[in-house]
């Protein structure tokens, strides 16, 4: 019975993430919030070197903040979709405004969240959109 439980657990399948952010301690306390419930592949510090990862290492989610450094996670966003990458794309970012929300969804993302709310709609985004779903924060000058 016990082996068993095991087995089940084993065979429930788990988003594989790839992170991205040029801010080295975000990046460890993503890693640090996510590693016990999610597979992270990779946590990388710039645009290009997703570019170069992603087909090796073929997550199942992309988690990108807006702002990279060498390229905008838009255009990664762009190149990734050129490429025919396959995994599903959520925006981290400091940018609470509606014109990034409607940017990232119009380039294809399935997520947008931000980083003033990690800590409460991250995980939330991530099993949303693994489950097929799209999920933006919502900032509270939006509703009225």
């Amino acid at each position: 019975m016990q082996v068993l439980l095991t087995m089940e657990r084993d065979i429930v399948p788990h988003p594989s993430l790839l992170l991205a952010d040029d801010n080295p301690a975000l990046l460890e306390t993503l890693l640090e919030m996510l590693k016990p419930t999610y597979r992270v592949a990779a946590a990388l510090g710039n645009g290009a070197s997703v570019l170069e990862e992603v087909s090796e290492l073929c997550p199942d989610l992309v988690i990108l903040d807006i702002s990279l450094g060498d390229l905008t996670g838009f255009e990664v966003a762009g190149r990734l979709r050129e490429m025919g990458c396959p995994a599903k794309i959520i925006f981290l970012s400091v940018h609470e405004d509606i014109d990034f929300v409607n940017a990232a969804f119009e380039l294809g993302a399935c997520g947008y969240v931000f980083k003033s709310r990690i800590s409460t709609d991250l995980t939330r985004a991530i099993d949303v959109v693994f489950s097929g779903g799209h999920f933006a924060s919502v900032y509270s000058q939006w509703i009225h």
